[in-house]
């Protein structure tokens, strides 16, 4: 039995490289050849980049968009296809001699997006089977099963239940048997159990002999995205990690990953390696372990590679000890998120560490001239424009370059999904309206 994973392109103001790396898709893509399935990949988010009208959604940007006034101007130009064309995949479908396809649906403002291809994989191969995954998949599975056309709902962690669905698929079996799956039956939807593996170090690395060449382009260099660990054992309340990773924080041997790193220099010529991790170093230990395996690798080998953590790097578990360290390993920028200087707001969203760790660790990297990125959430529920201006000028006073991301709401009814998008500025509050949004937005850039 052959599976056909696509990645679907979006539809959006702007796109970041590292997601043309679909490591969650190559897990279990890497993971099905090992149980000797065949797969392929068409790989929809390439750097192809095609201007598009404005989405009727989004009108209500166009008076920021033509604003002349620089504290009202909408930062983004165009609204952009990032990625294959819809017609490009329709063909790819076409020639593709597969059995099942693989559509995930992960972030929920590019819901439809995944809908388009799942909508072109039943026009021109009826009756093939449809499995979807990923966050907003798994937090909206019935969404996706009863009207999207999607056959299977992966929910959450993917490796075992693919491998399992494809097994039964293919040789008859029980379905309820298979983990982390959602399916309809004659009684309306079937849940069955939620299961992670308990060894992650054990799954294949991910299948990255199917990515083009220009996927692994970033900064001008070779980059490979890796995770190190799934999950976070912090609980922030915006966060929606948990919905696919469950409660647990799981790691890999620290062989496991500098073995993978060997792999992605040698085999793909990387010379850059961004860490995906949704928490890098959760605790002290594991940060130390990992960095100092690090330096010996750059060490014995004399091979420097770049490494990064574009994801972000928690740092209630940092100091300055592990900020040095990571310098010696090869990091020679950190990305950290403040969330709010607010004391309130950091008690009331569960954040883990305050503002004077947070200065602590940001002085530590520039006087290790690291490139230091800061970031923040504006428009929380509840923000205010004093809590919002004193995060700012806290920021700056670090001497640190400050980006504002602004809050949206995963959770939100279903005709707001696709304007849930920091780049929306769409969830007005009591206290910020989209002016507000819009204003505070520029001022920090200013």
């Amino acid at each position: 039995m052959r599976g056909c994973f696509i990645n679907p392109p979006i539809e959006d103001f702007y796109a970041t490289t590292i997601r043309r790396q679909p490591l969650g898709l190559l897990y279990i893509m890497s993971s099905l050849r090992a149980a000797g399935f065949e797969v392929e990949l068409v790989n929809g988010h390439s750097p192809k980049k095609q201007i598009m009208p404005l989405p009727g959604e989004f009108y209500y940007l166009k008076k920021y968009m033509e604003n002349s006034d620089a504290a009202l101007r909408f930062p983004f130009r165009h609204y952009c296809h990032f990625g294959l064309s819809f017609q490009e995949i329709e063909r790819r479908i076409r020639l593709s001699d597969t059995d099942i396809f693989f559509v995930p649906s992960h972030f929920t403002t590019y819901h439809r997006e995944t809908e388009a291809v799942i909508e072109l994989v039943k026009k021109t191969r009826p009756g093939a089977p449809i499995v979807t995954g990923g966050c907003h998949a798994t937090l909206y599975p019935e969404h996706h099963l009863r009207e999207t056309g999607a056959d299977f709902v992966v929910l959450g962690e993917g490796e075992e239940s693919s491998v399992e669905l494809m097994r039964r698929l293919s040789g008859g079996g029980d379905l309820s048997g298979v983990p982390n799956l959602a399916y309809r039956a004659a009684g309306g939807i079937i849940r069955t159990g939620r299961r992670c593996a308990d060894d992650i170090g054990r799954l294949p690395f991910p299948a990255r002999e199917f990515l083009a060449e220009r996927d692994f382009r970033a900064y001008r260099k070779k980059m490979a995205s890796m995770i190190t660990s799934r999950g976070c054992p912090n609980r922030c309340s915006f966060c929606t990690v948990r919905t696919i990773w469950g409660d647990t924080y799981r790691t890999r041997s620290v062989d496991s990953v500098i073995a993978e790193i060997d792999e992605c220099a040698s085999r793909y010529n990387a010379s850059m390696i961004n860490f995906e991790d949704d928490n890098l170093f959760a605790t002290r230990g594991r940060a130390v372990e990992l960095l100092e395996a690090l330096v010996r690798r750059r060490e014995t080998t004399g091979m420097g590679l770049d490494l990064t953590a574009m994801n972000g790097v928690s740092i209630e578990q940092i100091d300055h000890d592990i900020v040095d360290l990571m310098v010696r390993a090869g990091f020679r920028e950190l990305n950290i998120s403040l969330m709010s200087h607010s004391t309130r707001l950091q008690s009331e969203q569960h954040r883990p560490f305050d503002s004077a760790h947070f200065g602590r660790i940001a002085a530590a990297a520039r006087r290790l001239h690291m490139n230091t990125r800061a970031y923040f959430i504006l428009g929380l529920p509840g923000q205010t424009r004093e809590e919002i201006r004193e995060t700012i000028a806290f920021l700056n006073s670090l001497d640190v370059a400050a980006y504002p991301s602004i809050y949206y709401n995963v959770n939100a009814p279903r005709e707001e999904w696709m304007m849930q998008r920091s780049s929306a500025f769409f969830n007005e509050t009591g206290e910020l309206s989209r002016d507000d949004l819009m204003k505070l937005f520029n001022e920090c850039l200013t």
